[in-house]
């Protein structure tokens, strides 16, 4: 009867706990979810992590929440709900006599990615400053509050200095920057079909001015790294190229051709496709946004509204001189791939998955 007594699962309340591999470890083969000893979740948190060489997760717990309907194994008191993280609403279930503590199966996880969470969470949950309220006055651009990608965005600076470079040889002279335009612009008039097909390319990486450059590179270099470091590397760039071919075939497709043959350059369409992932699978960043002179950080979904809103009140007005077909055409893209990629990227990338999550508090 002791020994059935140290078995007993808080959560099933039978005696279902067995010893794992680790001596302080115990799984419940009903519903799976862990017992731990005083001090095996700091020590397992730790190894589970390369960077961390000791964990106290009690330093780190939110508020004591109310007491749990659950009894510890070893006193068979009542057990105290604690918030995961200040920032995090997951709850789990600490003895308040031996410091034992249950998990159930779906917040092992999420607790053993705490060191993560507690600095993704710190890093979302900054406050605009000074600094980048003067960066944003004097440029016109967001600053982005996300997560850190684990690995170099090898394909957005590539992107980045093909985009310059394109646009250095141009400057050079009138007449490289008219050859440029001629021949890697995409052109309605052209007559070869493997050249066309070479412009649907090329375009992305054509720029009509020096603002037009900046202000598509610095979205690019602000969300591509969080989304190639969610894609990888190769798929990054195959999903790039292919909503900028998409992005133009909807600017061919609503284009009046009574105005004249279209020239179209520049990399907002496939940065718009960008935008529609973004939106999908980093609900937890933020980017500010200034009305003349305050600043306010938004969701991603606000952010791009706004977007949006403009760019449909600019092809509806028939403002010229902006593709905004194309815009809106790569940013449908971008959302319907984001959708349909959504549960796969989430399965590759576990923190991101959990900042999705509504456990996570996010502060604007």
């Amino acid at each position: 009867m002791p020994r059935n007594r140290y078995r007993q699962c808080p959560a099933c309340n039978t005696a279902s706990l067995d010893s794992s591999s680790h001596p302080s470890i115990f799984d419940c083969r009903l519903c799976h979810g862990l017992w731990f000893e005083d001090g095996a979740l700091n020590q397992a948190i730790a190894e589970h992590h390369d960077g961390v060489d000791q964990y106290d997760h009690e330093q780190h717990l939110g508020p004591a929440l109310r007491t749990s309907d659950r009894l510890c194994r070893r006193c068979r008191v009542p057990m105290t709900h604690y918030q995961l993280l200040a920032h995090y609403t997951t709850e789990i279930d600490c003895c308040p006599g031996c410091d034992g503590v249950w998990l159930d199966k779906h917040e092992v996880d999420q607790v053993m990615q705490s060191p993560q969470l507690k600095q993704a969470l710190k890093d979302l949950n900054q406050k605009v400053s000074w600094k980048s309220w003067l960066f944003q006055f004097l440029t016109a651009m967001p600053v982005e509050y996300n997560v850190k990608p684990h690995r170099t965005p090898w394909v957005t600076r590539t992107l980045v200095f093909l985009c310059a470079l394109v646009f250095g040889v141009g400057a050079l002279s009138p007449e490289a920057n008219e050859w440029i335009f001629v021949n890697l612009g995409l052109n309605s008039d052209t007559q070869s079909p493997s050249h066309f097909v070479l412009q649907l390319l090329s375009y992305q990486f054509v720029h009509g001015g020096l603002m037009h450059l900046v202000g598509n590179m610095y979205f690019l270099w602000i969300i591509g790294d969080n989304l190639e470091d969610a894609l990888g590397h190769g798929a990054f760039l195959a999903l790039y190229l292919f909503a900028g071919i998409m992005a133009a075939l909807a600017e061919l497709l609503l284009f009046d051709a009574s105005q004249g043959p279209l020239l179209l350059v520049g990399a907002s369409g496939s940065i718009a496709a960008l935008f529609g992932l973004y939106l999908m699978w980093f609900r937890h960043a933020s980017l500010t946004f200034m009305i003349i002179v305050y600043q306010k950080k938004l969701a991603p979904h606000w952010y791009f509204l706004i977007w949006s809103l403009i760019n449909l009140f600019g092809m509806f007005t028939a403002q010229g001189g902006v593709a905004w077909a194309a815009h809106l055409g790569g940013f449908g893209l971008g959302s319907l791939l984001g959708y349909l990629l959504r549960d796969y990227v989430l399965r590759k990338n576990p923190l991101i998955a959990m900042l999705n999550q509504p456990e996570a508090a996010i502060n604007r």
